[in-house]
């Protein structure tokens, strides 16, 4: 049997190891969600701390004070004019500038040798005149291009196989097809994991939960409509409250539109009168351009084209319109058409015609007060809406609850275990301690028990009782 731990060992998922330390030396991938902090830590009462924040109130009495950090602490200092650095003038040295420099000065100019060609000095140029035939032209010899070229080919030496085509071709008899083993999925399964374990349905609401009785919901007693005794005579609030405009016409504070008139001279003096001063200005120098003058003699205006053009005799051109042909027709104007000889005038009649009312005459007695609709007007009793809010009858009912549903009547219970981690350090444990690992885990080795009769047991001393798997 494997060796296992408690949080292996146990089956309702309460049960863990009480310490999980932190390991150095033998690390491993497995996680750890208990550290040292859970087991050293220790719980202190929390009181909760005052608040700071002054209470929204007023403040009554007193006065208040301007006085603030600022006025009382602040000293005025007196302010210097910062300090700006004057640079200094410049000044042109004295005397002429001697283009010497040390590059002139430590400079040697050096001949150097020329450069040599890099040419070989084996590959020498000959003298002589060439004398021979290249391969080319011994080699190369000059058909005769000037018949026509007939095919290469004799185009009836091919036969056609008479062999029966078996539909295999060269690539079928060539290709050699290797046996290839197919690749492993790498996709994960999508099976779900199904566990034997019985299903534990014991929640905390279930066990510590406690079922209190519940007061009786007060109802409000709903009080119905009373209708008003007195009938209704007509008048709203608007129409008695009512009077009119009550008090004196306001003022109004428009200026009179009377223009203003006096006695006294118009006042002309101005600032501009009175300050300006008139300046003695020079008129602004204007160059006058010379007159022209004609040049003396006369002008020759014999140009090559007068000279040269002849005029030729040119008729004008006659203009293409045609005459009009009304000027010489005397007869009436023919204003018939299709339209007025096959168009019917239909004779409406006065059925479209517009209706003429009476013009309306007021009538010359006094308006005794009854309108047409207080004569007419015939009072209904008037009924008030019907309420679809939904009534509290259900929960004002004593009658006893309907609770069976679909759950209670098909859910079938399932027994639920005992988990084995409960009782690991008590006698009747089949679990025995064997060491804590580099991990904090507390190990347990399975233990199974062997009832063995009293006579066999006689017989056979060798034998163990009990059996350490």
């Amino acid at each position: 049997m494997v060796a296992r731990c408690i949080c292996e060992i146990c089956t309702c998922g309460r049960h863990r190891c009480p310490h999980n330390k932190t390991n150095v030396i033998n690390k491993t991938n497995q996680p750890c969600n208990l550290t040292e902090y859970t087991n050293v830590y220790k719980q202190h009462p929390m009181v909760p701390r005052e608040s700071f924040k002054p209470a929204n109130e007023a403040m009554k009495g007193g006065q208040f004070e301007d006085a603030t950090t600022q006025r009382q602490d602040y000293i005025k200092h007196p302010i210097e004019k910062p300090f700006v650095r004057v640079p200094d003038q410049y000044k042109k040295p004295v005397g002429l500038m001697d283009n010497t420099t040390s590059y002139k000065k430590d400079y040697i100019e050096k001949r150097g040798t020329p450069a040599r060609p890099v040419k070989l000095d084996g590959h020498r140029q000959v003298s002589g005149r060439f004398e021979g035939e290249p391969t080319y032209k011994s080699d190369y010899k000059k058909w005769d291009m000037s018949g026509r070229v007939g095919p290469v080919s004799n185009a009836d030496a091919w036969e056609p196989p008479n062999a029966r085509f078996e539909g295999q071709s060269t690539m079928h008899h060539d290709y050699m097809q290797h046996a290839q083993p197919r690749r492993a999925l790498m996709k994960p399964v999508e099976a779900s994991r199904m566990s034997d374990q019985p299903f534990f349905d014991r929640t905390d609401y279930r066990d510590s939960y406690i079922k209190h009785p519940m007061e009786k919901r007060f109802v409000h007693p709903a009080e119905g409509y009373k209708p008003p005794q007195a009938a209704f005579d007509g008048q709203t609030t608007f129409k008695r409250d009512y009077l009119g405009h009550i008090g004196e016409k306001t003022q109004s504070f428009k200026p009179e539109g009377v223009a203003f008139q006096s006695g006294a001279p118009l006042e002309d003096n101005t600032t501009n009168r009175n300050d300006y001063k008139k300046w003695p200005m020079q008129r602004p120098f204007y160059h006058v351009p010379e007159q022209y003058q004609p040049p003396k003699g006369s002008m020759e205006s014999d140009t090559t084209h007068n000279t040269t053009y002849r005029q030729f005799p040119i008729q004008r051109s006659l203009a293409k319109r045609p005459e009009s042909a009304n000027k010489s027709r005397s007869a009436t104007f023919d204003g018939s058409t299709s339209y007025a000889n096959d168009y019917i005038k239909w004779d409406m009649g006065q059925k479209n015609m517009p209706i003429v009312r009476d013009e309306y005459h007021p009538t010359n007695a006094p308006f005794e007060g009854m309108s047409t609709q207080k004569a007419h007007y015939i009072a209904h009793p008037q009924q008030p809406l019907r309420s679809f809010k939904p009534d509290n009858t259900a929960l004002q009912s004593n009658a006893k609850f309907e609770d069976g549903t679909m759950y209670r009547t098909d859910y079938t219970p399932k027994k639920i275990g005992v988990c084995p981690a409960i009782s690991l350090d008590g006698p009747s444990s089949t679990f025995k301690f064997t060491e804590v690992d580099n991990r904090g885990h507390r190990v347990y080795q399975p233990v199974m028990e062997t009832i063995v009769p009293l006579n066999a047991a006689r017989q056979t001393p060798n034998k163990l009782t009990m059996s350490v798997a």
